[in-house]
C-alpha cells in the first residue's frame, strides 16, 4: 500500500474506533470490525505519546494508554507489539534483561506520522473485505453523501461484491459509522456520515427541514457564535431550546468536548466541525486542537484566582518559551492536556528576572508545539477556513425533505469519567509527572 493509502486507512480507523468503543464488547458482529478497532486504538495511543521522546515509566505508559481505553493487557501484548512492527523503527519498545516491557521510545513528528502507523497497524492484519468497504465508504461519503445505489455501484467498480458490500453498509449503520438519511419522496436513502459538514449541507438540510422558522433562526444564531469563537462554553450560549442543542451536536452541526478538572468542575465547550481543513486527512481527527482549546477556555472561564485573560498571548508565550507558570492553576485544571500528552506539569523552581527571584510552583511545559500552533491559528482568525455559505441561510429549498432516520452519535466528550474520585484522579496525575515511580 502507498503513504497515502496508510493515511487514509489511520485516519478512518482512528475515527471508526470513536464510534466503536461506545458499544460493549459483547455487541454482536463488533468482531467484524475487530482490525478496524486495534488500528483506531493504535492510532490513538500514538497520539497520547506523540512528543515525549522516551517514556521510561512503564506505569506511565499504562495510564496514558488507559486514557484511550487501552488496558494494560491489551496494551503489553497487542498494541506496542504491533506498533513496533508497523513504524519502521520509529516506535521501539524498551525491555530489560527478561524481555519484560519497560517503557517505549519513539520518533513520531508529526500526525500525518500517526495516521500513516495506524493505517499499516490496519494493513500488517489482513482486514477483511468488509473493513476495506468501511474504510473507503467513510472516505467516499465524506466528500458527499451518495444515493445507497449510487454508493454500491462505485463500491463494485473498485471490486467489491455486491453481497460484501450489502453486509459492510449493514455493519456501518449498526455501530453508527455511516448513517441512512430518507427522504420523503424517494424511497432510497442517502448515506452520509458524520464528517460530511462541510462544503456540503445536505445532511444539516434533513436534520432541519421539519424545524420551524424560529427554531431555525435560534438554531443558525448557535452556529455562528460557535463558528466565530472556537471554543464556546455551552452554558454561555444564549437561551435555546435543549432539544435543539442536542440536534445540533448529533448532526454535528457542532461538535462538543467536555473538560472535568480535578476539582471536580465540569463544563462543555463546543467547536465547528471544519474548524481545520475538512477534506483533507489534517482535521484534527486526535481531537487535539479542540482539546487545547477547551482548555483555554476553561483557563479563561472557570480558573481560580487567576484567569486565561488573553488565549492569543497565552499561546504564543507557551510557543516561544515551551512553558508557562508557576501558578497553582497548572496543577490542577490541565490534567487532561497532560492525558493526551500534549502539555507536561513539572513542580520545579525557575529565576524571575521580572520577580528578581526564584519562583517555585507548577509549570506547563508544550510537548507537542505543532498542536499549539494550530490552535494559535484558529485564535487568531476565529473564521479560520470556515466560510459560511448562502445555502445554509435559505432553508426554503429543503423544505420537502424528510426527518433524519439515524441519529448520530453525539461528538466523543474527551475526559468524561464513569465517575469523578479525587484520590483516584490525584494518583493518575501523579503518574503522569513521575512523581510515583
Amino acid at each position: 500500500m502507498t503513504y497515502e493509502d496508510n493515511i487514509k486507512s489511520g485516519y478512518w480507523s482512528i475515527a471508526a474506533q470513536k464510534h466503536l468503543k461506545e458499544f460493549t464488547t459483547y455487541s454482536s458482529n463488533l468482531d467484524e470490525l475487530d482490525n478496524l478497532s486495534i488500528a483506531g486504538k493504535s492510532g490513538r495511543f500514538l497520539g497520547v505519546i506523540r512528543g515525549n521522546r522516551e517514556i521510561s515509566n512503564i506505569k506511565k505508559l499504562e495510564k496514558m494508554a488507559g486514557s484511550v481505553g487501552i488496558t494494560k493487557n491489551e496494551l503489553h501484548l497487542v498494541i506496542l507489539p504491533k506498533l513496533e512492527m508497523a513504524s519502521d523503527k520509529k516506535v521501539e519498545i524498551i525491555r530489560d534483561v527478561i524481555g519484560d516491557i519497560t517503557g517505549i521510545a519513539e520518533y513520531i513528528f508529526t500526525n500525518q506520522d500517526v495516521l500513516e502507523i495506524a493505517g499499516q497497524v490496519f494493513e500488517n492484519q489482513d482486514p477483511s473485505n468488509l473493513e476495506r468497504i468501511a474504510i473507503n465508504t467513510m472516505d467516499e461519503t465524506k466528500k458527499i453523501p451518495y444515493l445507497q445505489n449510487d454508493l454500491i455501484q462505485l463500491l463494485i467498480k473498485q471490486g467489491y461484491s455486491e453481497k460484501d458490500i450489502t453486509l459492510a453498509l449493514a455493519l456501518q449503520t449498526q455501530f453508527k459509522l455511516i448513517q441512512r438519511l430518507n427522504k420523503s419522496q424517494s424511497k432510497e436513502p442517502i448515506i452520509s456520515n458524520e464528517y460530511v459538514w462541510g462544503p456540503n449541507h445536505q445532511k444539516i438540510a434533513m436534520a432541519v427541514s421539519n424545524l420551524d422558522l424560529g427554531k431555525r433562526q435560534n438554531l443558525k444564531e448557535v452556529v455562528e457564535i460557535v463558528r466565530e469563537s472556537q471554543g464556546f462554553p455551552v452554558e454561555k450560549l444564549p437561551p435555546i431550546d435543549e432539544d435543539l442543542i442536542l440536534l445540533a451536536k448529533k448532526t454535528g452541526m457542532i461538535n462538543p468536548t467536555t473538560i472535568i478538572s480535578s476539582r471536580g468542575i465540569q463544563k462543555e465547550f463546543v467547536f465547528s466541525p471544519n474548524m481545520l481543513e475538512p477534506l483533507t486527512y489534517n482535521d484534527d481527527i486526535l481531537d487535539d486542537v479542540k482539546l487545547l482549546l477547551a482548555s483555554i477556555r476553561f483557563g479563561e472561564n472557570y480558573t481560580p484566582y487567576s484567569t486565561i485573560t488573553d488565549p492569543e498571548k497565552f499561546l504564543r508565550k507557551l510557543i516561544q518559551y515551551g512553558e508557562i507558570g508557576p501558578h497553582d492553576a497548572n496543577a490542577t485544571d490541565y490534567t487532561l492536556l497532560e492525558k493526551k500528552g500534549i502539555v507536561r506539569v513539572v513542580n520545579k523552581s525557575k529565576w524571575s528576572s521580572y520577580y528578581g527571584n526564584y519562583r517555585t510552583g507548577y509549570f506547563l511545559e508544550l510537548v507537542r508545539k505543532d498542536v499549539a500552533e494550530e490552535a494559535l491559528k484558529v485564535i487568531e482568525s476565529p473564521g479560520y477556513n470556515i466560510k459560511i455559505d448562502t445555502e445554509v441561510e435559505d432553508f426554503s429549498s429543503v423544505l420537502d425533505t424528510g426527518t433524519f432516520i439515524t441519529s448520530e452519535e453525539i461528538r466523543i466528550k474527551l475526559g468524561e469519567s464513569p465517575e469523578h474520585i479525587k484520590e483516584a484522579e490525584d494518583y493518575l496525575s501523579r503518574v503522569l509527572r513521575d512523581e510515583l515511580l
